[in-house]
C-alpha cells in the first residue's frame, strides 16, 4: 500500500504541472509532494501501524484530488497530511 500511495502522489504532481494559473504553483505542489513522500517513508519505518492507519484515511482524499485536479486543494491536502504524519 505504501508504494501505491507514493506512486499516486508522484503521478499527481506530474499531472498537475500544467495547471499554472492556480493560487498554488506546480512547483509548490511538487515541493509539498516530496515532503509528504519523505514524511510517509519515515513514518512507515518508525511506526508502521500508525502509518497504515493514517494512509487509510488519506488515500481516498488523495484519489479524489487526483480526479478534481485542484492545485489549491492539493496544497491544502499536503499541508494537512504532513501534520498527521509528524
Amino acid at each position: 500500500m505504501k508504494k501505491l500511495i507514493l506512486c499516486a502522489a508522484f503521478a499527481m504532481v506530474l499531472g498537475f504541472a500544467s495547471f499554472a494559473g492556480a493560487g498554488c504553483s506546480p512547483e509548490e505542489v511538487q515541493s509539498k509532494a516530496l515532503a509528504f513522500t519523505q514524511a510517509a517513508q519515515t513514518k512507515a519505518q518508525q511506526a508502521p501501524a500508525e502509518y497504515a492507519e493514517i494512509m487509510q484515511e488519506l488515500q481516498p482524499q488523495l484519489l479524489k484530488l487526483q480526479q478534481e485536479q485542484n492545485m489549491d486543494a492539493l496544497c491544502a491536502f499536503y499541508d494537512e497530511a504532513l501534520e498527521k504524519l509528524k
